[in-house]
């Protein structure tokens, strides 16, 4: 009986990390997930959630077996807030921070409030918004 794609992937990971510095960290990723591409007919995207995994539960055994893999912290960007706020002091006014999500301001209205420190609203970014016109031409269609 195989085993599963987290386990087969978990054990090539550590099976290689021994021989990450020879590889370098591109080519150690890319022998951990060719091989389950290879047995389990997998999509390269499949494999690197599964590799992902791998690197985050050996982070968590032995941070220093996998330094230098993955992304550096300051690079991981993530998605951009769309829309955006700005948290203020409710006495005073004064903006604390802005140009952050909804979510962000949310925590950190609600750290501010467990730590007992000076009350936070969201005051919600103004945006100009051009007018849109009452009516569009009319298209016209071609001669049949």
């Amino acid at each position: 009986m195989t085993k599963g794609i987290r386990e087969y992937v978990n054990a090539r990971f550590a099976k290689y990390l021994p021989q990450l510095a020879e590889l370098t960290p591109v080519g150690f990723r890319k022998k951990v997930m060719d091989g389950a591409v290879t047995k389990f007919g997998i999509t390269v995207a499949s494999a690197a959630t599964h590799y992902n995994h791998a690197l985050k539960m050996q982070r968590v055994a032995d941070p220093k077996s996998v330094e230098g893999l993955g992304r550096p912290e300051d690079k991981k960007g993530g998605r951009k807030p769309i829309h955006t706020v700005s948290v203020i002091k409710v006495k005073t006014g004064e903006v604390v921070a802005s140009g952050i999500s909804k979510g962000a301001a949310e925590l950190m209205i609600t750290t501010a409030a467990a730590k007992r420190k000076p009350k936070l609203a969201i005051k919600t970014e103004d945006v100009a918004v051009a007018p849109v016109a009452e009516s569009a031409p009319v298209a016209e269609s071609a001669p049949a």
